[in-house]
């Protein structure tokens, strides 16, 4: 399945560069995201000057907003930083997020969407993405999702990322909606068997080995977020087992490795809490975990 590709969900307050940095000396095949940025942010910070890593490479950046334009002025500079692909956030449903009308509130605006895509195609020549869901609110018609994919695949787009969910905009927490609409890996093949000319990734509730196997096959790839966050050597069995990489490596090797990442960033003044804290899950349900994040924590 090596022709197969999973990518590492975009998690906010997770996806930052030293994380990816860490997930990158667990695995060489698993493709990486930013965490969401809103392109007023992107504009108006210091995330325009960052440069993609080599080691990061296979990177895409997370957009949202809603207006099409400064999706342009971001193409621009994205480009020329390294990165490998825009994908476009029309499935957050934060608070935030709904106070800009965007991420999952786009659903309903399909040809703003499609303009957005538009913008990006006209200044810059990286590929274009899509992460959304399978509806929203608690009706399981797959209408909103068909018309987004029509409107925006006729302007270029041809890759989507669909969290099997739908998405409820009114009193549930971003976290809530992670788990209570009940997932529907089903609707995502009737997605899959109607629009065989687009490349099509699921995504949502992928915890195992079994999940995986079961799901790719299916698909264009896989995305997953926290299982590989709670569980980081989780990615070794997926090297292995679908990427045939019999590598042995230890977690005193990725220890060594991100160390020798971290000690010269420590040196210039980044806090230990920035470099650190994504190692929590490093001895993931094994004897060793209490005491690593005992230790982790004292010098945090």
């Amino acid at each position: 399945m090596k022709n197969k590709r999973i990518y590492l969900a975009p998690m906010v307050g997770r996806t930052d560069e030293h994380y990816r940095m860490f997930i990158r000396f667990l695995s060489k095949n698993i493709n990486l995201y930013t965490e969401m940025i809103t392109c007023d942010s992107f504009i108006h910070t210091d995330r325009k000057s960052y440069t993609v890593k080599p080691d990061e490479s296979n990177l895409t950046i997370q957009l949202a907003g809603s207006e099409p334009e400064k999706y342009g002025v971001c193409a621009k500079i994205i480009e020329s930083k390294g990165y490998d692909e825009i994908n476009l956030n029309i499935g957050c449903p934060s608070d935030k997020v709904i106070k800009g009308k965007f991420g999952a509130c786009l659903m309903n605006s399909p040809k703003l969407v499609a303009d957005c895509i538009l913008e990006i195609k006209n200044a810059c020549n990286l590929p274009i993405s899509i992460k959304t869901r399978l509806g929203l609110g608690y009706d399981e018609d797959l209408s909103l999702l068909f018309e987004l994919i029509n409107e925006t695949r006729d302007v270029g787009c041809e890759k989507y990322f669909i969290h099997a969910r739908n998405a409820i905009l009114t009193g549930l927490s971003p976290k809530k909606n992670r788990k209570i609409p009940k997932l529907r890996y089903e609707d995502v093949v009737v997605v899959r068997n109607k629009y065989k000319d687009i490349e099509l990734y699921l995504n949502g509730g992928l915890e195992g080995m079994p999940d995986i196997k079961n799901n790719i096959s299916i698909f264009d790839g896989l995305m997953i977020g926290r299982k590989i966050y709670d569980d980081p050597m989780f990615l070794r069995k997926i090297d292995k087992e679908i990427y045939n990489n019999e590598d042995v490596i230890t977690r005193e090797d990725i220890i060594e490795k991100y160390l020798r990442y971290a000690a010269p960033l420590s040196k210039r003044g980044i806090s230990n809490y920035q470099l650190l804290r994504h190692l929590y899950g490093l001895y993931y349900n094994t004897s060793s975990a209490k005491k690593w994040k005992k230790y982790l924590h004292g010098i945090i």
